[in-house]
């Protein structure tokens, strides 16, 4: 497993829609199979759940598949990872509510 020790620059997704992701670069063009990876994932507490579905991972089939992560109504929540990589597609990041969700993601 190759794990790079960066800080990244999370961001804050502003909008509901679909937002690209290009080789570490939130709100891209759109990019491509392993160019990104993820590494945080901070969804602030809300009055209602707050969810972010993220594309471009690879299900136990070898088909892309989405990945949900899903906030409180009381705490924060802070999901971290050794920097995942993209490898079935570009990735996309969509929140379910604007201006809750922070996202960290480096090149792949």
């Amino acid at each position: 497993m190759d794990v790079a020790n960066l800080v990244t620059d999370p961001r804050l997704l502003h909008g509901t829609g679909a937002t690209a992701v290009t080789a570490g670069v939130i709100g891209g063009p759109g990019g491509n199979a392993n160019d990104t990876r993820l590494v945080q994932v901070v969804i602030l507490l809300n009055a209602a759940a707050v969810t972010l579905t993220i594309a471009g991972f690879r299900g136990e089939d070898g088909t892309a598949r989405n990945v949900v992560l899903t906030g409180s109504t009381t705490v924060d929540t802070v999901y971290n990872f050794p920097g995942l990589k993209n490898s079935a597609g570009a990735m996309t990041l969509t929140a379910s509510v604007a201006d809750k969700v922070l996202v960290s993601v480096m090149p792949g």
